[in-house]
């Protein structure tokens, strides 16, 4: 069995959180300031304004922590408000591959990272993915309705289809985040008894 990873092999997943939750948080950002653009003009002027170069490296910085914050509280809906239809979706299909279970997944997760910290890595990775996109089907959701709100027609449709190519995304990068979370432990725990044994 291998060890533990230390502190320096987690900062890899240091990094897949804060993908999961600021790539969709800034994607919502954008789309706020861009649908209606009384709000976006004077944010950038705003910003635009500031003198020194340390004052707008400290507004990003600030910026960047608030949208990690907005990432986790994105995850939080997007659980009930995306994957929860998406299973719901998946029992209709029928699709024993979609997971039904957070526990059963991180029980497999937990054995492997123990089992293989580099392998543990690359779920992180698959994880993330599937979390980021999930994010970015709430996202289209989101300024689907601040799009309708400011009566704008043609964002509404882009953003419409936005959330249908997340959503399908979502469905897709959380099947096989399944599947490939399935296979991995099916195979470890196989070598595992096949040692067990010897």
């Amino acid at each position: 069995m291998k060890e533990a990873p230390s502190l320096l092999q987690l900062i890899p997943d240091i990094f897949f959180d804060a993908l999961a939750y600021v790539l969709p948080a800034s994607l919502l950002f954008i789309g706020v300031m861009i649908i209606p653009s009384s709000i976006g003009l004077p944010l950038v002027n705003a910003y635009l304004s500031l003198g020194a170069s340390f004052d707008r490296f400290i507004v990003i910085l600030f910026g960047v922590g608030i949208l990690y914050i907005f990432g986790q509280m994105l995850t939080h809906f997007s659980y009930d408000l995306i994957l929860l239809p998406l299973r719901k979706l998946a029992d209709w299909r029928q699709d024993q591959d979609f997971t039904h279970s957070d526990i059963d997944w991180m029980a497999d997760y937990t054995f492997i990272r123990h089992k293989d910290a580099a392998l543990g890595l690359e779920i992180s990775k698959r994880y993330a993915r599937a979390i980021m996109s999930r994010n970015n089907a709430l996202v289209g959701l989101l300024l689907m309705v601040t799009s309708l709100i400011s009566r704008q027609w043609v964002g509404l449709s882009v953003c419409g289809i936005l959330f249908l190519l997340f959503a399908h995304q979502a469905y897709g990068e959380q099947r096989f985040f399944s599947r490939y979370l399935q296979e991995i432990t099916k195979e470890l725990r196989s070598l595992d008894a096949a040692e067990k044994k010897k």
